[in-house]
């Protein structure tokens, strides 16, 4: 007899037998192979319970193989129900009926609804009414969060909350969207913070309503969740889901895979959900339909495409944002200690294996490098090399040509009564841009800037309002990995300016959005410059993020995606294995 038991408090499953044979080493032997978190003893086995429902083949292969009988737990045997209940739905997922624009209408008014759902939205929504799982994968500005408070009204029952996984600067988005939805009938929302405890705190004194997290403060409190999760039947969105894309090689893919069983719906939510590849979309995948074992790179783009929804920028009726190409070479200094830096990685690089974790680790910090020197050789100060003399002569210099550039065209600009948003992947740049440009009003934001209330000093939010309703304030700098989601600046900038650019195509996508979004009056001229050093680094990743984006252009069968920039004349995030191999040969000078 095997038993299966699950044990609540870290969400594994045990196995436990009184077989003491060989049949039972092969048992335990099968298990191992599918879980490097899996531990083996005597008589029992513990691995997570998200491996144990995802891997239900390797069950039913020991019963048909050693003729054992399996015992569950009342626990497990109701997730496990659950589970097996999801997978089906999936599979008979053509043949449940949607619910009809008009039902969708005359619901959510009986809900006291505030808004009138799009054509779009409608159409979207009607297709995630046959499952209480699904996705949504539309563009920036589509109302990716109408949609969602309208699936959650129309799948959930009395007093059955929900918990939202989203980026910290997401909480007044989802706040403001559930206010303009539901009016005075807005559920009680809670931000969950400061820590486990009091996260903890939270959950049981606040039963049934919804629930904002981070995904930094998630992958901490990943276990008093799980608990809350086990004991209420609760929904779970993941808000630019795209972020748990590395599945088990990160904390946030893990950690999230971890409560996967435990939701009674789930939503994911992305406008770019494959930023790498499509790949990205296993973990994605996974994370709705736990019991799915057979998922691959090879059929998870038509698996996913039987349950998410995507609206385009072509049917929001947006013009195509102009994308121009500003090539500003590299000064006579800067050529010479990029020449330099480049020689120097690549012997770095010569003593480790090609399949060494090092090996690729190091790489990532050798783009890195040469993003650096690009853009502003000063940010290489902190990093000690041997050719002092060469650093310093290009610091002496002065600021690269690239920094040069923006600036005059960020004052140019606002000789012209325009505003301007200024994108750098290092926080140092943005300061320094930002303190060069104190006159013009110019504001940043990074991760150092804290979020809060658009009436609090030096907030987030409140740099986002100075900026729109500032008339002398011409220039925001901003970091992607900080300021590429939740704020909407399209009404009053038209304008944007990339310093530099990473492999992170979604990043690069999402911050454009900030300014080419639904909203914006028609015949309205959105400019997108790039600027850009030739034959440096900066060719790399161009091609890079246009494969990127094109790949998941075909995905999702949206061709506003494609970035097709327009040269003019003078007038560690996101690095995949293809960008290494580039890399690489550009070090060698292939490239």
């Amino acid at each position: 007899m095997i038993t299966i038991d699950y044990i609540e408090s870290n969400q594994l499953c045990k196995i436990t037998t009184d077989i003491v044979d060989n049949n039972w080493k092969q048992i335990r032997f099968q298990y191992n192979q599918i879980s490097d978190q899996s531990e083996v003893f005597e008589d029992s086995i513990e691995l997570p319970w998200h491996s144990f429902i995802s891997n239900l083949n390797v069950l039913s292969l020991i019963i048909s193989l050693f003729k054992v009988e399996v015992s569950f737990s009342d626990e497990a045997k109701n997730l496990l129900d659950d589970s097996i209940k999801n997978r089906n739905d999936i599979t008979d997922l053509e043949e449940k009926p949607s619910l009809t624009k008009t039902e969708i209408s005359d619901f959510l008014s009986s809900c006291n609804f505030k808004r009138t759902l799009t054509d779009e939205q409608l159409r979207n929504v009607s297709k995630l009414s046959r499952l209480p799982i699904g996705a949504t994968f539309s563009v920036p500005g589509a109302g990716k969060t109408t949609e969602a408070i309208s699936f959650y009204l129309l799948h959930k029952k009395t007093a059955q909350g929900l918990i939202v996984i989203c980026p910290k600067n997401a909480f007044p988005a989802w706040e403001e969207q559930f206010s303009q939805c539901l009016g005075n009938l807005s559920p009680r929302i809670i931000r969950l913070t400061q820590g486990v405890t009091k996260i903890e705190n939270d959950l049981n004194a606040n039963i049934g309503c919804v629930f904002l997290i981070s995904y930094q403060q998630f992958i901490r409190a990943v276990n008093p969740i799980s608990k809350y999760l086990h004991n209420n039947r609760t929904f779970v969105f993941i808000d630019e889901s795209h972020r748990m894309k590395g599945g088990s090689k990160t904390d946030t893919g893990r950690q999230i895979q971890k409560i996967a069983h435990l939701p009674i719906g789930k939503l994911i939510m992305s406008g770019t959900p494959l930023p790498q590849g499509v790949n990205d979309l296993i973990p994605q995948y996974s994370f709705l339909f736990p019991t799915d074992g057979d998922i691959t790179e090879q059929n998870v783009t038509e698996k996913i495409k039987k349950v998410y929804v995507r609206t385009t920028k072509k049917e929001l009726g947006l013009d195509k944002p102009k994308i121009i190409t500003t090539p500003i070479p590299l000064n006579e200094p800067q050529k010479n200690l990029y020449d330099l830096i480049r020689s120097e990685e690549l012997r770095q690089l010569s003593g480790l294996g090609n399949n060494d974790r090092k090996f690729y680790r190091q790489l990532g910090k050798s783009y890195m490098r040469l993003l650096q020197v690009v853009s502003n050789p000063s940010l290489l100060l902190k990093t000690v090399y041997s050719f002092p003399d060469a650093l310093r002569e290009a610091i002496e210099y002065g600021d690269g040509n690239k920094i040069k550039y923006v600036s005059i065209k960020a004052r140019q600009l606002a000789k012209e009564g325009k505003k301007v948003i200024i994108w750098s992947g290092f926080v140092e740049n943005v300061e320094s841009i930002t303190q060069m440009l104190s006159d013009l009003g110019a504001k940043c934001i990074h991760g150092g800037v804290e979020a809060g209330s658009d009436e609090e000093e030096n907030t987030r939010e409140r740099i986002v309002k100075d900026f729109h309703d500032d008339p002398n304030m011409f220039v925001l700098v901003a970091n992607p990995a900080a300021c590429s989601e939740g704020i909407s600046l399209h009404t009053v900038c038209h304008h944007a300016i990339y310093l530099d650019r990473n492999y992170n195509s979604a990043q690069f996508l999402q911050s454009m959005d900030r300014i080419h979004r639904l909203g914006l009056p028609k015949g309205t001229e959105t400019i997108i410059e790039i600027v850009h050093s030739p034959n440096s680094i900066d060719d790399l990743v161009d091609s890079r993020l246009n494969d990127k984006i094109r790949r998941m252009s075909e995905v999702l069968e949206d061709e506003s995606l494609r970035v097709e920039p327009v040269t003019v004349e003078l007038d560690a995030e996101g690095f995949d294995d293809e960008d290494a191999k580039q890399l690489l040969n550009h070090l060698k000078g292939l490239l």
